[in-house]
């Protein structure tokens, strides 16, 4: 599936994808936003099931004092691949973007994190941040993470990278050392780990759906 979005003037646009397909499917998907007046876009991307997953999301930031906000989570299980594809082209002054994307992933499931921000010559004063946070719940899970930075200006703040480790060993410590049984400290320390992407889902109903499919994925932990 391709969609594309050019945004104009004053201009407002709110995002949400959520992947929660059958472990047979398999899903290629590339969205495209241009921003060619001084706009606001905002972007939420949850994978949660699927066979095959991949994500092209792509920004071309082509006016001054555009700003874009990019926020990702994938919780990943069985033997689910999925990718997930950014690219922010800075190509005009004075444009902020904020990418954080999270995962978590267990079992034998792998994820793909590549983000690349350009700022091209032209884009003095550019802010630009890139985040890249995964949790791994199995020996068997695999993450591959690139966060990347192109920059052909001299003015601007940029930023990127990327973390993958365990569940935190002293919360874990500390919830159980309180008389909460291992699954419920699990489950909490990564639910708390996601709440980071889902307080960006704005609308209440699409967020309490997509909270109650993460609860539902926990509780068969």
């Amino acid at each position: 599936q391709v969609m594309e979005a050019v945004v104009e003037r004053d201009a407002r646009v709110e995002y949400y994808k959520i992947q929660n397909d059958a472990a047979h499917t398999h899903q290629v998907s590339t969205t495209l936003f241009r921003q060619v007046s001084k706009s606001f876009v905002h972007s939420v991307t949850v994978t949660l099931n699927g066979g095959i997953v991949r994500n092209n999301l792509s920004f071309g930031m082509a006016a001054e004092n555009s700003e874009s906000h990019m926020y990702g989570l994938y919780f990943l299980k069985g033997k689910t691949h999925a990718d997930n594809h950014t690219v922010v082209d800075n190509i005009q002054p004075n444009c902020l973007s904020n990418e954080l994307y999270k995962g978590i992933i267990d079992d034998q499931a792998t994820a793909v994190f590549n983000g690349k921000i350009f700022v091209q010559p032209l884009a003095q004063k550019t802010n630009a941040f890139q985040s890249n946070k995964n949790i791994l719940l199995s020996d068997a899970g695999t993450v591959n993470t690139k966060p990347q930075l192109e920059i052909f200006a001299d003015d601007v703040k940029c930023s990127h990278g990327c973390t993958v480790g365990r569940l935190d060993e002293e919360g874990m410590f500390y919830l159980r050392s309180r008389g909460i049984s291992e699954q419920t400290a699990r489950s909490l320390l990564v639910h708390a780990f996601a709440v980071d992407i889902l307080e960006h889902i704005k609308p209440g109903s699409i967020r309490a759906y997509v909270d109650q499919l993460i609860e539902e994925r926990l509780q068969l932990q």
